[in-house]
């Protein structure tokens, strides 16, 4: 090719489907540092915020989710639908990507389309062990599909397929363990539990927390607890005057926080999956039980049968289960035994994976 290459990537709405795209843009940009590369993504999406912080460019098109019950949106869903691809059309054809990748979100769906219509090479990529809805229409358009958890790829067509794993963001810490706890000014020796319910907090989690938190502050327990916005100051007043637990709304080190950490509780969507596995944190993994087509149930119960984590179901958690989950493995060598397995394989790497198979197919005559 005798100019830098042009790449657009589609995907957005939750960090599942951002974070993987732009940690393939940063690595995409570091092997061809004069690229063009374009985000299409939702105007409401985690993507407004990091996306442009990277410092790429970012269109927003109009998009609805299908909701698959009765719902006012359906009435309104045809017609985004329209219009989101009108304008996925024109960033395609005034754009001329030589290559689309999309990682899936309601939003990869008018965008893949538009480059399959234009004739670009798209590239799919799913994060999830269940594939979602648009990865598995767009699959039959695409020219690779790649996946992020092997198993994944019996769930779709595709002209090729491959595992590349979840590629997420470089973020290091040179602490210790020690050094990372007193950052946050918890008890350097005493093993640490955190707690991250998203962004935004999990509401059912953080009442089981509140509810087990005496029960595991005793049994030597220390929490590192990410409650989200709204919760927070239920969440500080519960442990006021409890030493061994610290609120924060929202964790920004998260890299220093993960080395804090002994065991995880959290949900399982796949891209907190893949750092837990890059950190060997061991977790007990709490699905939200209104992801799409339950691919967070499917995420941890997968999990769970490599040996690395413990599932609880969120209409079964509370209190006195989460405490005795976590004393079932609360032993220094049965977390040692859990975070090892959590390690094992190709984890890591994956955003130059990605980079390395785009150079095969730009390399190749068009």
């Amino acid at each position: 090719m005798d100019r830098p290459p042009r790449l657009l990537l589609a995907g957005g709405g939750s960090g599942g489907h951002a974070i993987p795209a732009l940690a393939v843009a940063e690595a995409f940009r570091n092997r061809y540092p004069g690229s063009e590369i374009l985000f299409v993504g939702t105007s409401r999406g985690v993507e407004n915020r990091v996306i442009p912080a990277a410092g790429f460019e970012l269109r927003p098109i109009p998009v609805i989710g299908l909701k698959r019950s009765l719902h006012p949106d359906l009435l309104r869903f045809p017609f985004v639908l329209l219009r989101g691809f009108a304008e996925a059309m024109r960033i395609v054809r005034n754009f001329r990507p030589d290559l689309v990748a999309c990682t899936g979100g309601f939003v990869s769906g008018p965008v893949g389309l538009a480059a399959w219509l234009c004739g670009r090479p798209i590239w799919l990529h799913e994060s999830n062990l269940l594939p979602g809805l648009t990865v598995r229409l767009l699959s039959r358009l695409a020219d690779r599909v790649l996946f992020g958890l092997r198993g994944a790829e019996h769930r779709t067509g595709g002209r090729r397929k491959d595992y590349v794993g979840n590629p997420v963001r470089a973020e290091v810490t040179d602490l210790t363990v020690a050094g990372a706890r007193a950052q946050f000014g918890m008890d350097v020796d005493r093993p640490t539990l955190i707690v991250i319910g998203g962004s935004q907090g999990a509401h059912s989690i953080n009442l089981a927390v509140e509810a087990a938190m005496q029960d595991l502050i005793s049994s030597g327990w220390q929490i590192l607890w990410q409650t989200g916005k709204l919760d927070r100051t239920r969440a500080e007043r519960a442990a006021e005057g409890i030493e061994g637990v610290r609120v924060l709304e929202f964790i920004d080190e998260m890299s220093t926080a993960y080395r804090a950490a002994d065991l995880a509780l959290t949900r399982s969507g796949a891209m907190t999956l893949t750092e837990l596995r890059l950190k060997k944190l061991p977790a007990v993994l709490v699905p939200l039980a209104t992801a799409a087509e339950n691919h967070q149930e499917v995420n941890a119960r997968a999990m769970e049968q490599e040996g690395w984590a413990r599932m609880i179901l969120q209409k079964e958690l509370d209190g006195p289960e989460l405490v005795k989950t976590v004393e079932t493995i609360s032993s220094t060598e049965v977390l040692e035994h859990m975070g090892e397995i959590s390690g094992r394989g190709d984890v890591g790497g994956a955003a130059d994976r990605i980079v390395d198979l785009m150079d095969e197919a730009l390399a190749r005559p068009h």
